[in-house]
C-alpha cells in the first residue's frame, strides 16, 4: 500500500509536523501519487488528476507523456499559434532563420506528431503550431499543448497568438496587440457553460508583453502597430455583422451602428479566438499576447480586396513582430543568466 506525508498540528503545542499515512487514510486513491513538487516557473495544471506518472494521451497532437516529452520540449519558452497549418509552417521557417537554427544535411522542417487537426513544429525554444479556426478548435489545442508543457517540465513559457483579423478603424496592414478580449455584448469576459452552469472568466492580457510589442514595432523597418480591445466572434459571418453571408436578419444601418459602437468601446479588431485564448491563459497562469494583422478596415466594408501580395505582406508583419518580441525576451533572459552566473 502506498503511503504519503500529511502535515498535522501537535495537540500539545499546536506546531505543525509531518506524519506518514496510507493513501486511504489521506483520502486519496492508492494509485495517485503524493502532490508533485512544483518548481518555480514550471507550467502547472489546475487539474490535479493529471499526473506525470500516469499515461496521458494528447489525442489531437498524436503524442503522449510516454513519448519523451521532456527531452523534446523541456526547453520551450514560447508557444506561437496561428489558425492555419501553412501559417505555422511559415512561422517555423522564419524562426529557423531568426534563431540561426541549423539542420543536418537532408533534414528539414517537419511536423511533430499527427497533423489531421493541428500541425506542430519546434524551432529551438519555440513551438509553432496551428489552432484551427474559432474558439472551440483553439480550446482543444490550448488544453493539449498546456498538458504537453506540464509533462515536459517546461518553465516560464509565454503563449503568443499570431494571425489576421478585420480592423475596426485600423487601415489594412496594421498589427493590433490585444489588451483584452470582448464578447458580442462587449463584455471583457469569456462565458463557458459546463455541467449546465454558466461560468465567466477574465480576458485581460499581459500588459508588459503589449508594451514590449509596441516597442518592438518601432524597430526598423517599422511595423504599424496599435493596441486595443479585440472582439472575438462566435462565427465568421453573422456574428461579425457581415453583409455578405448567405443568411442575414439585420439591416446595413443596424450593422453600421453596431460597428460604430465597437470603435467607441476601443475595440480595434475582430477575430474569432481572443476571449477563449485570454481566459484560458489567465486560468492556467500563463503569460500571453495576441498580435494580429488587419486585412481590411471593417468600417469600410466586408470583402477583403487586398491583392495576394498585399495579404502576404500584412501577415508577415504579425509574424515578424512576434519574432522580434521572442528575440528580445531570449536576449534579456540570456543577459540575466549571464549576470547571475558572474
Amino acid at each position: 500500500m502506498s503511503t504519503g506525508l500529511k502535515s498535522v498540528a501537535s495537540p500539545a503545542t499546536g506546531s505543525m509536523f509531518d506524519v506518514r499515512f496510507t493513501m486511504e487514510e489521506m483520502g486519496l486513491e492508492d494509485n495517485v501519487a503524493v502532490e508533485e513538487e512544483e518548481v518555480k516557473g514550471q507550467v502547472v495544471l489546475p487539474n490535479k488528476s493529471i499526473r506525470r506518472n500516469k499515461e496521458d494521451i494528447l489525442y489531437h497532437l498524436g503524442l503522449s507523456n510516454t513519448s519523451g516529452l521532456q527531452e523534446m520540449f523541456g526547453d520551450v519558452k514560447f508557444v506561437c499559434m496561428g489558425g492555419s497549418a501553412l501559417r505555422a509552417h511559415r512561422l517555423a521557417e522564419k524562426l529557423q532563420e531568426a534563431l540561426n537554427i541549423k539542420y543536418p544535411p537532408g533534414a528539414g522542417i517537419v511536423p511533430i506528431g499527427k497533423t489531421e487537426r493541428f500541425s506542430l513544429y519546434k524551432m529551438g525554444p519555440v513551438i509553432s503550431v496551428s489552432h484551427g479556426m474559432g474558439m472551440p478548435s483553439m480550446s482543444i489545442l490550448l488544453h493539449e499543448i498546456t498538458k504537453l508543457l506540464y509533462h515536459a517540465k517546461a518553465s516560464n513559457v509565454v503563449f503568443v497568438r499570431v494571425g489576421t483579423c478585420g480592423g475596426v478603424g485600423c487601415p489594412p496592414g496594421t498589427v493590433i496587440l490585444t489588451t483584452e478580449g470582448v464578447n458580442a455584448k462587449l463584455q471583457s469576459v469569456y462565458k463557458m457553460v459546463n455541467l449546465g452552469k454558466t461560468r465567466k472568466f477574465a480576458t485581460n492580457l499581459d500588459a508588459s508583453l503589449i508594451e514590449e510589442g509596441l516597442a518592438a514595432a518601432e524597430q526598423e523597418p517599422r511595423i504599424p502597430c496599435v493596441s486595443g480591445r479585440t472582439y472575438g466572434a462566435d462565427d465568421f459571418y453573422e456574428g461579425q455583422g457581415r453583409l455578405d453571408g448567405a443568411l442575414i436578419d439585420y439591416t446595413r444601418e443596424e450593422r453600421d451602428t453596431w460597428m460604430a459602437q465597437l470603435k467607441d468601446a476601443n475595440v480595434r479588431n475582430i477575430e474569432m479566438e481572443a476571449p477563449c485564448f485570454a481566459a484560458f491563459c489567465n486560468r492556467a497562469g500563463i503569460r500571453a499576447m495576441i498580435c494580429c494583422a488587419a486585412l481590411l478596415n471593417r468600417l469600410l466594408g466586408d470583402q477583403v480586396t487586398a491583392t495576394p501580395e498585399q495579404m502576404n505582406q500584412y501577415t508577415e508583419r504579425a509574424l515578424d513582430l512576434a519574432i522580434r518580441v521572442i528575440q528580445r525576451r531570449l536576449a534579456s533572459d540570456a543577459a540575466s543568466s549571464s549576470s547571475s552566473s558572474n
